[in-house]
């Protein structure tokens, strides 16, 4: 989480493990306007102890008043000064120099930094969440509750009015994941949905099917969350309403019928549909495990079964068979 200020310019940057400065946009990650700055200026870099710096340039570059030699690394110091060029506004000034990270980096005053963990990001707070971002299948994903997006390494995040930048501050292959079970599974196969309940429903479990496979998801609380909506899914298919508008139930409802506060279903929608994304390759992510609109929400167009004990309670159209 090496950081980098520019007083003139008002303006903060993360530095990545190899982090690039000069004029030309196509070769730098931070670029540099003065006419005097080589298109490709200097390097910083984490070594996996300390972070160094190098010149590239014709004209040099200073650290605390010291002209580097071209092409030799130097260690940084919180505080040094960093010229790349003349005028002011090529001055930076090293702020902090913690281990890179993958974090989220605040673009707006004051500077905040939110270390990033792979299994759950409940932003902005747990008890209050509106994006949960997590790590699955080697990619960083932001869920929005009504979509899912993969992000890139300086991505722009908006969460409660405070714009961030997402910043990709160690390599994939140093937190590389064992492939799930799902990970060979044929893309062209559909998945199917067998939520199991106990007699007293204290217990809920849930198997996804792809073609032949099932891949067993244990028992967690949030697919009690999910058999609910599938089962009012249920409930107006039998009833024979038309399919857009099967299964919609007002959040406030829900969370009556679960007893427990709203916000919380929205905690246990996030961690479903992350337990899903981990147990299955990118390419058989379901679309839409479930759906929104104002104030209400539903289980998607999935097949699904729900056994209560040994009884089968229903299916949705075309389930496991």
């Amino acid at each position: 989480m090496a950081i980098l200020h520019n007083e003139h310019l008002r303006r903060r940057v993360m530095l990545r493990p190899v982090h690039t400065f000069g004029r030309h946009p196509a070769s730098s990650r931070t670029v540099l306007q003065e006419a005097d700055v080589s298109k490709l200026h200097a390097l910083v870099r984490w070594n996996g102890q300390q972070w160094e710096i190098c010149d590239q340039s014709r004209n040099g570059t200073y650290v605390s008043g010291d002209k580097l030699l071209s092409g030799q690394w130097r260690a940084l110091k919180v505080g040094d000064v960093i010229r790349f060029a003349a005028s002011d506004e090529a001055q930076w000034t090293v702020s902090d120099l913690e281990a890179p990270c993958v974090c989220l980096f605040a673009l707006d005053e004051p500077c905040q930094i939110r270390t990033l963990h792979p299994d759950e990001n409940l932003l902005p707070h747990a008890d209050a969440a509106e994006v949960n971002i997590y790590r699955a299948d080697e990619r960083w994903l932001l869920d929005r509750m009504d979509r899912v997006d993969e992000l890139a390494d300086g991505d722009c995040v908006r969460i409660d009015q405070q714009l961030w930048e997402f910043v990709q501050g160690e390599a994939l292959d140093a937190t590389q994941e064992v492939s799930p079970p799902g990970a060979l599974l044929e893309s062209t196969q559909a998945l199917q949905f067998d939520f199991r309940l106990s007699q007293n429903e204290e217990h809920a479990s849930l198997d996804v099917h792809v073609g032949q496979q099932v891949i067993s998801l244990g028992e967690r609380i949030h697919h009690y969350t999910l058999a609910t909506l599938a089962r009012q899914r249920l409930r107006d298919a039998r009833q024979g309403i038309e399919p857009p508008s099967q299964g919609w139930i007002a959040l406030d409802n829900l969370a009556r019928m679960l007893g427990v506060d709203p916000p919380y279903i929205n905690i246990q929608m996030f961690r479903a549909r992350q337990q899903i994304s981990r147990a299955l390759p990118s390419a058989r992510q379901p679309a839409s495990l479930f759906e929104r609109r104002r104030g209400e929400i539903r289980f998607g167009d999935h097949p699904f079964r729900i056994m209560k004990g040994i009884t089968e309670e229903g299916r949705f159209p075309y389930a496991l068979q």
